[in-house]
């Protein structure tokens, strides 16, 4: 649940800070007092669209922090937690944190790590769950009805949709197979002829890997045999064999040795010396008969050259057409002997995924139908206690209908997968008479605020312990409803807090009676500013506040007396239902 909520620099709101606790949470206040800045700046937290104008005026940045308390019902935001690698702290508190400025920098942290929007967006979705008047996505979309109602079949429901999902996919890879292999017979001994020869130009050729850069090294030693002759024969002359005008390196070198030699014994620093000049001196006889065997064994031939040139020119042809590398020419070389094989055997192999489609298509039409049958089970339950839940609310009259459409090919002898999807082959729609005599209509085509709003509230009833997000936020849902309805209403919700965390921002006396926690939304003015505060309300407090929601700013013993009684019998109503 949230515990707290910190806002700054947001709208005509400087800095505040709410403390809310659990069960039922109200906040009141006139209109345009900010009731909607403080939803504005939830939603900002919760990682929706970030609107620079929320900025306060004159101010670089707006910054939303929502502490959070985990309980040990928390299993699935912890996980999602844990894959992100985000630390729980000891107490179970989880706190996110979104910063906007005024350059469009966006900065998201939870527990103190820096997070993406998407994940922000992860995280809260199983934390809070926000319902405004305008914001029944869930209820008028029809793509939503289906989620809804299997929510109600649970593990087992879920488990069946599971092995609808698991055969649905493979009945997908084997009809891509299909189509592959159908497109290739429409063309298939053009294509065999393609890979037949592809395949034998690539066989002739007969690379090996590594081949072109071994020619290249050949290649280059034959274009400069010349220069290398030349500058071989120089060094030998240079190092061994000298004459009678130039003493070569190592006649040199015997020479110094020799000298010292002379001297060897009188002075052991010079020892190590005469060692390293021995050692230099053999080193450089043995490089000497290298470069001897080198030069003698060293031959040109233009033939060569040319065979090298033709070979590296046929290797690039193949490089244009088939790949980079000898090593991607091998590789594609395989592929395409795969690919002609299957070609070949296409027919047969065309044969066998046929006869396995239509085994998976029997399955999966056996599991869609199943798990058709349990929707209509679950439909039927919905139904029936939605029009207990709307009779509760003052919707006695309403007819709700679960409509559960299937195509027409899964009753018959056909193979088409058109209609057939992950969820199976079932449409499921919400229809709706809100009074006697009228037709079914869609949920969309409801223009009742008040009838949306109640019919919202019935499903949360219903629904709401299955979703287990355990912060549920009312924005002013309760626009056209009043007298018993809102007292219905009222008791609604208070049950619903019961198991979770709620929060609603209400205009209605009967709801705001119902709070657990009141707060009350102020524009106050000083030194020409503007600004908005919110104030936890005590009992006399919320007589007051009451009574205005009651009566108008005009607070009369009558509308106080008329307040207090409200309270008092909330009090009653959570007593008798606890």
């Amino acid at each position: 649940m949230i515990l707290e909520i910190s806002i700054k620099n947001i709208a005509l709101i400087d800095e505040l800070i709410i403390e809310f606790g659990e069960g039922f949470n109200v906040l009141t206040g006139e209109t345009g007092a900010g009731k909607s800045i403080i939803i504005d700046s939830v939603n900002l937290a919760l990682g929706e669209r970030a609107d620079r104008e929320l900025i306060q005026t004159g101010k670089d940045f707006a910054r939303v922090e929502m502490l959070f308390s985990l309980d040990d019902t928390s299993n699935k935001i912890k996980e999602i937690l844990a894959d992100m690698g985000i630390p729980l702290e000891e107490d179970g508190s989880l706190l996110i944190m979104r910063e906007i400025t005024l350059q469009g920098r966006n900065l998201c942290k939870v527990n103190g790590r820096t997070v993406t929007l998407s994940m922000l967006r992860e995280i809260s979705s199983h934390l809070v769950d926000i319902h405004g008047q305008h914001q029944h996505q869930s209820l008028l979309n029809p793509d939503s009805h289906i989620e809804l109602l299997d929510k109600l079949g649970g593990i087992e429901l879920e488990k069946q949709k599971s092995k609808v999902q698991d055969v649905w996919s493979a009945l997908q890879t084997v009809n891509k197979e299909i189509i592959k292999l159908q497109n290739w017979n429409k063309d298939g001994e053009r294509r065999k002829d393609i890979l037949r020869y592809q395949i034998e130009e690539i066989y002739n050729a007969s690379l090996q890997p590594g081949e072109e850069e071994e020619i290249r090294r050949e290649r280059a030693i034959l274009i400069n045999a010349e220069k290398i002759a030349n500058a071989v024969a120089s060094s030998y002359y240079e190092l061994y064999s000298g004459d009678a005008n130039s003493v070569s390196i190592i006649d040199k070198l015997s020479k110094i040795i020799s000298q010292l030699e002379e001297i060897e014994g009188i002075d052991d620093s010079l020892d190590s010396i005469l060692e390293g000049l021995r050692s230099i001196l053999y080193t450089l006889e043995d490089l000497s008969h290298e470069l001897r065997s080198y030069r003698d064994n060293f031959d040109f031939d233009p033939g060569r050259l040319a065979e090298l040139e033709n070979r590296l020119e046929q290797i690039f042809s193949l490089k244009r057409k088939y790949g980079n590398t000898i090593e991607e020419i091998l590789n594609l070389k395989e592929s395409l002997e795969k690919e002609l094989n299957v070609l070949e055997n296409s027919q047969e192999r065309l044969d066998e995924l046929i006869t396995t489609y239509n085994k998976l298509y029997k399955l999966v039409i056996e599991r869609c139908s199943k798990l058709s049958e349990m929707r209509k089970k679950c439909a039927l339950l919905l139904e029936q206690r939605l029009a207990n839940e709307l009779a509760d609310l003052n919707m006695n009259r309403a007819n709700f209908v679960v409509s559960i459409t299937s195509p027409e090919f899964a009753n018959e002898d056909s193979t088409d997968i058109k209609g057939i999807t992950r969820n199976g082959f079932d449409t499921v729609n919400f229809l709706i008479s809100t009074n006697a005599g009228e037709p079914l209509k869609p949920l969309e085509k409801i223009v009742s605020g008040g009838e949306m709003s109640r019919l919202m509230l019935a499903f949360k009833t219903i629904l709401g312990d299955l979703d287990e997000i355990p912060t549920m936020i009312f924005d002013e849902i309760d626009v056209g409803i009043s007298g018993r309805t809102a007292q219905k209403v009222a008791e609604k919700i208070c049950f619903i807090s019961r198991n979770r965390q709620v929060i609603c921002v209400t205009h209605l006396p009967q709801i705001a009676a119902m709070a657990d926690k009141h707060f009350a939304i102020e524009k106050l003015e000083a030194d020409g500013r503007t600004r908005t505060v919110v104030n936890k309300l005590n009992y006399n407090e919320r007589k007051k506040e009451i009574a205005r929601l009651i009566g108008g700013t005009l607070l009369t013993p009558l509308s106080l007396e008329h307040a207090d009684e409200l309270i008092k019998s909330a009090l009653l109503i959570k007593e008798n239902h606890k």
